[in-house]
């Protein structure tokens, strides 16, 4: 795992989360901002999975199977919320979606705790 990038993706995610909550704060609706919010987290995500493809399969490490469901279902979060704000039309919409952002900075946190100590330690 790149430790830079677990970085740049928690505070990606952090960062939108913040975001997010303040326009759910002004009742906002999810909008096209808020979409390219959520898709550079995803373009994140993805070069994160990228990365842990080419590496982890290297190492000596079990939990190899554990990470790698912990690291799809990040990607499949942010999505899901989306979809979920995008339909939703009350002001909790942005706010489905701004939760969704923390869930993400978790499970990166358990990706990282895995990798650290079940995969590369």
């Amino acid at each position: 795992m790149i430790e830079w990038l677990y970085l740049a993706v928690q505070a990606a995610a952090l960062a939108m989360s913040a975001w997010f909550f303040v326009d759910t704060a002004r009742s906002q609706r999810v909008g096209r901002r808020h979409l390219v919010g959520v898709a550079v987290l995803e373009a994140l995500l993805l070069a994160q999975l990228a990365a842990s493809i080419a590496i982890v399969p290297g190492e000596a490490g079990g939990g190899k199977a554990l990470f790698f469901s912990y690291l799809v279902t990040t990607l499949l979060v942010p999505v899901a919320a989306t979809f979920w704000g995008s339909i939703d039309r009350s002001r909790w919409g942005i706010g489905t979606v701004a939760a969704s952002g923390l869930v993400v900075a978790a499970l990166m946190l358990r990706v990282h705790q895995i990798w650290e100590f079940q995969i590369h330690g």
